[in-house]
Order: C-alpha cells, then sequence, then structure tokens
C-alpha cells in the first residue's frame, strides 16, 4: 500500500551501482529501511543529496508490515536547513545526532511526540545563532526521556534532582555539575543559557555518552564523539 508520511533520515548505504538503502525514522511507522534505486542518474527525482542524515522528508512509501525493507516511490525535502550544510560546527553535531539516532531509536511503531520532539529539535538547531555547543548535550538529556531513563527527578520548585544511583554524574567538576543541574531543568530552545568552557563540555559529554551506554550499550560504538571534539577545540 502506498503511504504519505513525514520522515527524518538516519543513515544511507550504497547499494549495488545506483541505489541506496536508507533508514529513516517516519511519523506514521517509526524507524524503517527503504530501497532507492536510480540515484546516480542524470535525471533522477532522488538524488544522494537528498538522503544526507538529519534531512526531513515528505516520503511517499509502498509500506507493506511483514517486509524489512520497504520500497520509496517519492520525496521531496520538507524543510531546507539554512545553515546546518554550511557551518562546521553545526554540521559536526548534525552528523553526530544522526550516529546516536541510527544507533538508539529502534521503536517500529508510530511515536508522534517523538517525531515532533526531533523535529522541532533539528529546526532549533538551524536557526540558532548563540548557544550551539552546547546543543548536543541538552539534545542528549531530553532525548533520554523519550527512552526511559532521563537522569532527573521530576520537577520541583524550578529545580530537578539527580536519581540516586547515577554515580557518572556523582564526581563531576563543579562547572560541569552546575551545567548538568541547568541542563535538567532547560529546554533544548535555550543552550545559550548554558556557560561551558571546551574542557568541561567535553567531560561532560563523556559523562552523558557512558549513561547511554549504561542503559543502551549501542551507544558505545559511537565513531563522531572524537570528531565532534576536535572541531570545537580548533574553532571555538
Amino acid at each position: 500500500m502506498l503511504s504519505k508520511t513525514r520522515a527524518i533520515v538516519l543513515h544511507h548505504i550504497k547499494y549495488g551501482d545506483s541505489g541506496l538503502i536508507i533508514t529513516l525514522y517516519t511519523e506514521k511507522f517509526g524507524r524503517m529501511s527503504c530501497m532507492v534505486s536510480g540515484v546516480r542518474a542524470k535525471k533522477t527525482k532522488l538524488p544522494v543529496t537528498l538522503f544526507q542524515p538529519l534531512t526531513l522528508l515528505d516520503a511517499d512509501v509502498y509500506y507493506k508490515q511483514s517486509r524489512e525493507l520497504q520500497r520509496l516511490k517519492e520525496a521531496s525535502c520538507s524543510f531546507r536547513y539554512d545553515s546546518i550544510p554550511f557551518t562546521v560546527t553545526k554540521s559536526t553535531i548534525a552528523l553526530f545526532l544522526a550516529e546516536i539516532l541510527y544507533l538508539t531509536l529502534r521503536e517500529e511503531e508510530s511515536n508522534p511526540s517523538l517525531f515532533d520532539f526531533l523535529i522541532h529539535a533539528f529546526q532549533l538547531l538551524d536557526s540558532k545563532s548563540e548557544g550551539i555547543p552546547n546543543f548536543h548535550l541538552l539534545f542528549l538529556l531530553h532525548y533520554s526521556k523519550y527512552l526511559g531513563f532521563f537522569p532527573g527527578s521530576p520537577e520541583y520548585d524550578g529545580k530537578a534532582m539527580l536519581s540516586p544511583d547515577l554515580r557518572h554524574f556523582r564526581d563531576l567538576p563543579p562547572e560541569a555539575s552546575r551545567a548538568l543541574d541547568m541542563m535538567l531543568t532547560t529546554s533544548p530552545a535555550f543552550p545559550e543559557h548554558i556557560t561551558l568552557t571546551n574542557s568541561s563540555r567535553a567531560v561532560l559529554l563523556d559523562r552523558i555518552i557512558r549513561y547511554y551506554q549504561e542503559h543502551l550499550g549501542e551507544a558505545g560504538r559511537i565513531k563522531s564523539v572524537q570528531v565532534l571534539k576536535d572541531i570545537f577545540n580548533q574553532t571555538l
């Protein structure tokens, strides 16, 4: 059955001479893998550039629940990023977040609230001009709510407390600890409210990754973390 759905590109690999297998997170069906043919043909309507990580698509998919590999009929960019593809820091963060999602996002069913969170977050990343180096930290903490292991307790009088068993966060340096406290109650829409040095940011990122690894062992395979750190050290 041909179905229309919004989708986020997570990953793609080459298949044959002119095909791709793409991994999408869709509004209607959750995570799915799709076959796309002829992406390198001169007159193709589905060029490789359409399937870069975190591209937001309107997609027409021949969907069959019992089939592991779906077929993509048509797709178009539903939101064109103005700055992510052209800004080194933002594009590096985007690749990092795409890898995180590819490794951790396993739902094969609709989750509208998670899909809306992701769409809004990537549009924020594209539009923001301040606080960008903190964006991925805020994203990871708030994304963990949807994975079921947010490290903070419910807010009380505007504050959040760490759960008592979170040993990965207990001995953070003072600056990183204060930033984490703020991040637990700060929306990803306001990364500019967080003040961090590069060294404290790197420490906090390591701890969050270890926290993810504790709950979802797949996160230990992340390849783009060092690239992210290198870019911050060179550009900030």
